[in-house]
């Protein structure tokens, strides 16, 4: 294993933070890449309004063998507004996927992050790793020398709808946003947000700016009585700067890939695209309901729904934490269903304010994962 260190990635790192990208998917029936095109670090914004990505590079080559990024952003913790930050995007070259050399690389990477972490921005942060990918957890929380320890948070459903088409109007009245609602929606936001843990704490600065690109006040649906918003969701289409690409199909799905798109009109799910196509999806997000109202959410759900075939999305994307009360409604759309484990990484300066955490009902937003 050659010699390797790590930095701080720069503009000049972009074409091989991109093309390591491409060159990473995660491998199933479907194998997925996550990319960043035309620039990495457009996207960076979306994680947090602190951002930075470590690189582990060849000393002898520089070239890049793996990447991690590390983000802060104000969430609600315990009721109140907190900075937490958040690890992501841990990538390697193919060599470093496996045995002792991801151990050692992993390591190396979080050398990196510790030192990064005395700038002492957050106590703690999120991780997401896939339910099924028992290797890493097992890695990531050996304890080995310089690995933050993993406190499990909370298990995460990714829903993806297909929109086939628009259904009738819910029986309740869901209007679209308008600019003079934004502080309506900000209250409705905080004062739902502050219900649960890690729930994203926005403001009318923050709403729309480039902390959110390719978000519009268009694109929030409301639920409003006696003139206060009851509820609001939003469709935040990110393609701009992020997009899923497929790479390659296997097993039962490569076989029967065009029976699947022969079928596919009937409207049970999208055709599966050529591999190197892009999926043409966007995120159902800034979730909010007084008291949860089941009837509310049902409505609001609809309307993105339809809002979502009239644009002709292949999918729109909801996440819930296992103990949101929404499950049973958004099963009724039939989706696609990706699991993940939500856990709290820290080193020994956020031991204390991990065990702390109350037990609020979970509030992670995948949109900003």
């Amino acid at each position: 294993m050659p010699k390797h260190h790590y930095e701080i990635a720069t503009q000049k790192d972009d074409p091989e933070l991109r093309r390591l990208l491409r060159e990473s998917p995660f491998e199933g029936s479907i194998s997925l890449s996550f990319e960043r095109e035309p620039n990495y670090f457009l996207a960076s914004a979306i994680e947090g309004p602190f951002h930075e990505t470590v690189v582990v590079r060849d000393s002898k080559t520089c070239e890049i063998l793996g990447i991690g990024d590390r983000s802060v952003r104000p969430l609600y913790l315990n009721g109140e507004i907190k900075d937490i930050g958040y690890f992501s995007g841990l990538r390697a070259n193919k060599e470093y996927q496996v045995g002792l050399a991801v151990a050692r690389f992993l390591g190396k990477g979080f050398e990196g992050q510790r030192e990064r972490h005395k700038d002492g921005r957050t106590k703690f942060y999120l991780m997401s790793i896939v339910s099924d990918n028992n290797p890493a957890k097992r890695l990531l929380d050996s304890n080995l020398p310089h690995y933050p320890r993993l406190f499990p948070h909370t298990h995460m459903f990714t829903y993806a709808i297909h929109p086939a088409r628009p259904k009738k109007e819910p029986k309740i009245k869901i209007t679209r946003a308008t600019p003079d609602l934004i502080p309506a929606i900000i209250d409705c936001l905080q004062r739902n947000g502050i219900r649960r843990q890690f729930f994203p704490h926005w403001t009318q600065q923050t709403l729309l700016s480039s902390l959110t690109p390719g978000l519009s006040i268009s694109n929030f649906f409301l639920a409003q009585n006696a003139g206060r918003i009851r509820g609001c969701f939003a469709l935040w289409d990110q393609q701009a700067c992020k997009q899923t690409v497929v790479r390659k199909y296997s097993g039962n799905i490569a076989h029967y890939r065009k029976l699947i798109n022969f079928l596919s009109p009937l409207g049970f799910w999208a055709s599966l695209p050529d591999s190197g196509t892009r999926l043409n999806q966007c995120f159902a997000c800034f979730l909010a309901v007084d008291a949860d109202d089941l009837e509310i959410f049902s409505a609001l759900l609809h309307a993105l729904y339809n809002e979502a075939a009239r644009l002709k999305y292949d999918y729109f994307l909801i996440g819930l934490a296992k103990d949101n009360p929404f499950h049973s409604i958004v099963k009724t759309y039939r989706p696609i269903t990706y699991e993940s484990d939500i856990y709290l990484a820290a080193w020994e300066d956020g031991f204390d304010e991990v065990a702390h955490i109350d037990s609020r009902p979970s509030g992670v937003e995948i949109a900003l994962l």
